[in-house]
């Protein structure tokens, strides 16, 4: 990891943390997330797990102290002196280690849930806290909350067991009392000794399991996952990271994935730019899926294309943006206005109205990962080439009609130059699966025609929308889709990004009304788009010096937020399947272009996909039929 990853945290804490107050709310960039492709949890520097959905990712939380530290629940182990910090997952795996250092000695702290394959009995999350050297007391706070309830819920306390109507029982190694309106357990840790903590969805069992055994067996099947990697190169332990969080946001008993696993972090602190990101946008699943399948792991594509099938069975006409982990389309939005929201940023939301919003360039993305799929081996059922081919029929038919965008901006709908180019996309995909239709071929050259013609500005770049003098940094994928671009003009759109759009190596989506008061930070996966379309030109040493600039952005466990401030600072939902995926795809970029130059990062993201390095092998869908 770069240099600048390396951090160590330094806290100084009261005795007891009875009184929320005390703790102000942690930074976006403190937390490191734990998975185990159902639920998830956030855990701050502090030992504090602030956020956990630990049934399901869209689920009511159980601790939720990330969106209101007075209301919110949390679960904290820490030391009770002044302590220092350090923290890195364990190789290969999503188990958080953290190193607290104090006076009076060393004590490590590991979390990690445990997946399915723990059996139905399993704990969801274990924390395995032990001494290294000295004698360091410790103190162990539980304090849960029913989801967004407006009172905590009330302590049921024996022993070593603790539960609450509601909430996920706690049993431990440890003895809790109440104290101050939390479940407190106060004890010491000598080098050698451990304490096991274990939180449990129904009935808890009268002891706490053997967590070195949980842990160990979690660890294995985190390998396990990882020797699918196709890329070998020096960048393979950070790539690995973000593919860990990819497979961690993945929704295992659907196949779908989650945009984040939060929701109401926001975009603008203060601001309203609040949304739930909890769910699956068939973009970033699509996006997402991809980069995974070029790295090397295929297994989880071919379970989204079941996802999608059955979206496509039961939606009769065009796909909404975005569904649930269980394919369900109403996704009202709530405000929970009695929460404070981070930092002060209300309203913290349940569900996303952007649901109803109709977003064009769905088709595209999933005719474009059903062509990849193709193309590395794979056969694709009759029904699915049945769904391509009506999908395809939508965009011939409609692609030339305004839509909501892929940004989601809450005012009229308009013609965007993006989803013309995804729609061109659908129809290029489906005459290379299915072949040549006279209504695709045209529709497709009018798409052409339309985009290098009549929505091209007079100063000779492509706009946000026909008729906009605005810049797009969507536009930055229209080559790596393969889409015909004139180049001068597409050279004129990068240079327009990044005078207009860049702050350093960030870029801002839009800079444009979107219909909402205030403004929010620039968006990671813009920033890696220009690292690509900078290499698609053949200015190598501009992109990587982007792209390291970039690396050097991730925090000290190699996670990236959705957004970042001017200041470097975290803002959006966190971590963020986009930013992972766009830090992917750019590494890959890289790797074809050192090895083949300009050349090897033209065509379609399964040309791509096919081409091999020295350090990346092509993936096939066959190596995943055999088991990865």
């Amino acid at each position: 990891m770069p240099e600048t990853m390396q951090e160590t945290m330094r806290e100084t804490m009261p005795e007891t943390m009875s009184e929320p107050q005390t703790r102000p709310y942690q930074p976006i960039e403190a937390y490191a997330l734990l998975s185990n492709c159902e639920g998830c949890a956030l855990v701050a520097r502090d030992g504090g797990i602030d956020w956990a959905c630990l049934e399901r990712f869209d689920s009511d939380p159980s601790f939720s102290r990330l969106l209101d530290r007075t209301r919110g629940g949390h679960f904290t182990i820490r030391p009770t002196e002044r302590f220092e910090t350090t923290r890195q997952y364990l190789s290969r795996s999503n188990i958080l280690e953290t190193t607290f250092t104090t006076q009076s000695g060393f004590v490590t702290l590991h979390d990690f849930m445990v997946g399915p394959e723990g059996g139905q009995r399993r704990p969801l999350l274990v924390r395995l806290v032990a001494g290294v050297s000295g004698c360091v007391p410790m103190i162990a706070e539980y304090r849960p909350l029913a989801g967004f309830a407006e009172d905590a819920a009330p302590l049921g306390i024996e022993g070593r067991r603790v539960t609450a109507p509601g909430c996920p029982g706690l049993v431990a190694e440890a003895d809790f009392a109440a104290e101050g309106g939390l479940a407190i357990a106060r004890f010491t840790l000598e080098g050698g000794q451990t304490r096991g903590f274990a939180l449990y969805a129904g009935t808890l069992p009268e002891t706490c399991p053997d967590a070195r055994i949980l842990m160990e067996e979690t660890r294995r099947a985190w390998v396990l996952w990882t020797e699918g990697a196709a890329y070998v190169g020096p960048l393979a332990d950070e790539l690995m990271r973000s593919a860990l969080v990819l497979k961690g946001l993945t929704y295992q008993p659907t196949g779908a994935m989650v945009a984040a696993a939060t929701t109401s972090l926001p975009e603008e602190i203060g601001g309203i730019r609040n949304w739930d990101y909890r769910f699956c946008w068939i973009r970033d699943a699509c996006l997402s899926f991809y980069v995974l399948k070029k790295f090397g792991m295929t297994r989880e594509a071919e379970s989204f294309f079941g996802f999608v099938t059955e979206l496509c069975e039961r939606e009769e006409s065009r796909l909404k943006p975005l569904y649930s982990i269980s394919g369900d389309a109403d996704l009202k939005e709530i405000r929970v206005d009695y929460f404070e929201g981070w930092r002060g940023s209300a309203p913290v939301r349940h569900g996303n109205e952007a649901a109803e919003q109709h977003q064009a360039d769905a088709y595209g993305q999933v005719l474009d990962l059903l062509y990849l799929y193709e193309r590395l081996g794979g056969t694709m059922p009759e029904a699915m080439r049945e769904h391509g081919a009506r999908l395809a029929d939508i965009s011939a038919a409609h692609w030339h009609e305004p839509d909501a965008g892929l940004w989601e901006p809450r005012k009229p709908e308009q013609r965007y130059l993006h989803a013309a180019i995804m729609n061109w996309v659908a129809l290029d995909r489906a005459i290379r699966l299915f072949g040549e239709r006279a209504e695709w071929c045209r529709e497709r050259d009018r798409i052409v025609a339309c985009v290098n013609g009549e929505a091209l500005h007079r100063d000779g770049y492509y706009p946000q929308y026909i008729g906009s003098d605005d810049v797009d940094a969507a536009l930055l994928i229209a080559p790596m889709v393969g889409f015909p671009v004139d180049e001068a003009a597409f050279a004129r759109t990068v240079d327009a990004v990044i005078e207009r759009l860049g702050h350093g190596p960030l870029v801002y989506r839009y800079r444009n009304d979107d219909g909402l008061p205030g403004h929010e930070g620039t968006f990671l996966l813009c920033a890696f788009w220009l690292v690509d379309a900078l290499l698609w030109l053949g200015r190598e040493e501009e992109a990587r010096t982007r792209f390291q600039a970039l690396r050097a952005l991730q925090n000290d466990v190699g996670l990236y937020a959705e957004e970042i401030a001017e200041d470097d600072t975290f803002l959006g939902n966190f971590p963020q399947a986009f930013s992972h995926l766009g830090f992917i795809h750019s590494a890959l970029m890289l790797d074809l272009y050192e090895h083949g130059g300009r050349s090897a990062v033209q065509g379609t993201y399964a040309d791509r996909s096919l081409r091999e390095t020295k350090t990346r092998r092509a993936p096939t869908i066959a190596g995943a039929e055999a088991g990865e």
